[in-house]
C-alpha cells in the first residue's frame, strides 16, 4: 500500500494514534467549523497541535530507550508548550465558556504521558472535569442547535477513545523501546528551527 503517514515509523502505537488524530479533525475539528465561534475554533486548532507534538513524542518512544529526567522534559516540552497556550486561551469572558472549558479540561488528559505508572488510572480522573462542561453545552443546546450538541458528543466520544488507546498501547506507563537508541529530539527529521519570539510562524499544511 501507499507511504505511511510523515514523521517515520513508530509501528503501532503510532499507526493507532494517528488514527486519534484522524478522528479528531473529521468530527471535532470539523464540528468546531460550523459554530459561529472562532474563540472555540482557534482552542480546537491549538489542541490540533497538541495532538502532533504528542505524536511525535511517541515516535521518539517507539524508538528510543527510556530518557533521564532531564532529556524526558526536552521531549515533553512540545506538548506542554500547546498545553499551556491551550490554558491562555479559556476566556472567562467568553459566551462559549463552557466549550472553552470542556476542551481545556480534555486537552488536560493529554499529560497521561508524564505518569510514570497506570496512566489510565489518571485519565480516569481527569476526563469528569471535560464532562461536566460537555453536559452544560448539551442542556444549553439540545433541541436548540444541534451543531453544538454533537460538537459536545464527538469531543466526549474522542476523550473516550484516548483512554481506550491509551489502555491498548501504554497500560503501565508511555512505553519505550528498550533496544532503541538516544536521540530525543523530535522526530520530525530536522525539524526547522522555532520562529523568532513574535513571529506567527507554524508548521506548513500537511
Amino acid at each position: 500500500g501507499g507511504g505511511g503517514p510523515p514523521g517515520g515509523g513508530g509501528g503501532d502505537s503510532v499507526k493507532a494514534f494517528d488514527l486519534l488524530i484522524a478522528e479528531f479533525g473529521s468530527k471535532v475539528e470539523a464540528d468546531s467549523k460550523g459554530l459561529g465561534a472562532p474563540d472555540v475554533e482557534k482552542m480546537v486548532a491549538v489542541l490540533k497541535e497538541a495532538l502532533v507534538a504528542q505524536r511525535q513524542m511517541l515516535v521518539v518512544a517507539s524508538q528510543n530507550k527510556k530518557p533521564s529526567q532531564a532529556d524526558m522534559q526536552k521531549v515533553l516540552q512540545p506538548t506542554a508548550d500547546a498545553l499551556g497556550k491551550i490554558e491562555g486561551l479559556k476566556d472567562r469572558r467568553s459566551k462559549h465558556f463552557n466549550h472553552l472549558s470542556m476542551l481545556a479540561e480534555g486537552a488536560a488528559c493529554l499529560q497521561w504521558v508524564c505518569m510514570e505508572e497506570k496512566p489510565g488510572v489518571y485519565l480516569a480522573d481527569a476526563m469528569p472535569g471535560s464532562e461536566m462542561y460537555g453536559n452544560k453545552i448539551l442542556m444549553e443546546f439540545k433541541g436548540k442547535d444541534e451543531a453544538h450538541v454533537n460538537f459536545a458528543k464527538n469531543f466526549k466520544a474522542f476523550l473516550q477513545d484516548l483512554v481506550k488507546y491509551v489502555k491498548a498501547h501504554h497500560m503501565a506507563c508511555l512505553t519505550w523501546n528498550p533496544s532503541g537508541g538516544t536521540n530525543y529530539a523530535p522526530a520530525a527529521g530536522g525539524a526547522p528551527p522555532p520562529p523568532p519570539p513574535g513571529g506567527a510562524g507554524g508548521p506548513p499544511p500537511p
